[in-house]
């Protein structure tokens, strides 16, 4: 027979292994900006991958070989990811912060 109180222990026991950590949802935050930035209709999502390609001077982008298009779009990949990534995790710490810890 199932009491209501092994049941919630058990709620959370599983709820304790599927604990994410905030880390991880800033870096699935990251990633949705750039599909976003890849794939949607606006600029500004891509901005950080954009500046990279401004401060490397990729001019000759056409030209390279085919394994070094790949390795720069990955590299982009990777400085777009971070950079909404760290964004994303700032703006959580920022607002933990910046709520009260106990509720009025």
């Amino acid at each position: 027979m199932w009491h209501r109180h092994s049941c919630l222990c058990v709620f959370y026991k599983l709820a304790a292994m599927f604990r994410v950590s905030k880390g991880f949802i800033a870096t699935l935050g990251g990633i949705a900006m750039t599909l976003l930035a890849w794939f949607g209709s606006w600029a500004w999502p891509g901005w950080p991958a954009s500046f990279a390609i401004d401060l490397l001077g990729f001019a000759d982008f056409a030209d390279f070989p085919r394994f070094a298009k790949s390795a720069v779009v990955v590299l982009l990949i990777i400085i777009n990811v971070g950079t909404w990534a760290a964004v994303i995790r700032a703006a959580m710490l920022l607002i933990r912060k910046s709520s009260s810890p106990t509720p009025p």
